[in-house]
């Protein structure tokens, strides 16, 4: 599940489609998306006709000049987390523009100057701060924290028992009872003390490096670890702490470079992007 985006082509305008089969009802609909206007629960098979029509009318399938996936919600929120750190004064176009949902409209003239906001962005160099679990032996990143979801990570349905991570340390809340907080360590230690059998998961005990204050649950922190065989395998850190670095806006290259391209084709057709 994520964000994507499309930008109309203009092949239709410029007489480049197979002929419409049904000229006079085509339109482009409030979505920006072209469609049939005419009710569906009496014209299915018009609709039908259309909808295959559409697919095949142009080199663009469906009439998508550009169609792109541009991030799941967590490198989403990420990103606009970085952009409100380095400020939205800079960013008002994106500010106003970027999602909240799957759907939406970015006109054209929109496009062009969120093409310019990106590269202020990019401009940033080392100005942004992200929250990340460390694995403590390594030195490895496990993951970052994401303040659009309070820091959560990892959450057990049976147990309710919901682990997170903030600037103030890795935490366990209890989800059944308000999200009381339960655990809380800048640094600690997550042990493997119960294996799994058919009756109980496996237990795992974390401590408070600096109290020795520990807990039990079945939550664990686990990565995924990819062999020579391309076979993943889970792993369960033994010693990680809490860590903020300073990232580089190219940290952000997985989202920056789909926005850029449906933003510019937004600007080379004059159509707008679509969220979806």
């Amino acid at each position: 599940m994520g964000l994507d985006a499309s930008v109309m082509c203009n092949c239709y305008k410029q007489g480049k489609t197979s002929p419409c089969p049904f000229p006079d009802n085509f339109q482009i609909d409030a979505e920006g998306f072209p469609a049939l206007n005419l009710p569906y629960e009496s014209h299915q098979s018009e609709s039908d006709t259309f909808d295959q029509w559409l697919a095949t009318c142009c080199e663009h399938a469906y009439m998508e000049h550009t169609a792109l996936y541009i991030s799941n919600w967590k490198g989403y929120r990420s990103f606009k987390e970085a952009l409100e750190q380095v400020g939205w004064s800079h960013f008002p176009t994106l500010r106003r523009y970027l999602p909240e949902n799957n759907q939406g409209l970015v006109p054209a003239e929109a496009s062009a100057s969120a093409l310019k906001e990106l590269d202020i962005f990019r401009e940033q160099g080392n100005a942004v701060r992200k929250t990340f679990l460390i694995n403590s032996e390594t030195d490895e990143a496990i993951g970052t924290s994401t303040a659009a979801y309070g820091g959560k990570f990892g959450w057990n349905g049976r147990t309710g028992m919901n682990i997170g991570f903030d600037e103030r340390g890795f935490f366990i809340q209890d989800a059944w009872e308000f999200n009381r907080e339960i655990f809380r360590a800048m640094r600690f230690e997550q042990r493997i003390v119960e294996p799994e059998t058919l009756d109980r998961p496996r237990q795992f005990e974390y401590i408070d490096l600096e109290s020795q204050r520990g807990f039990l649950c079945s939550t664990p922190v686990r990565v995924f670890v990819e062999d020579t065989d391309g076979q993943l395998h889970q792993q369960y850190p033994r010693l990680m702490h809490v860590e903020q670095r300073v990232v580089g806006t190219d940290y952000y290259a997985y989202i920056l470079e789909p926005l850029t391209k449906i933003f510019q084709a937004s600007v080379e057709t004059g159509n707008p992007v679509r969220w979806s």
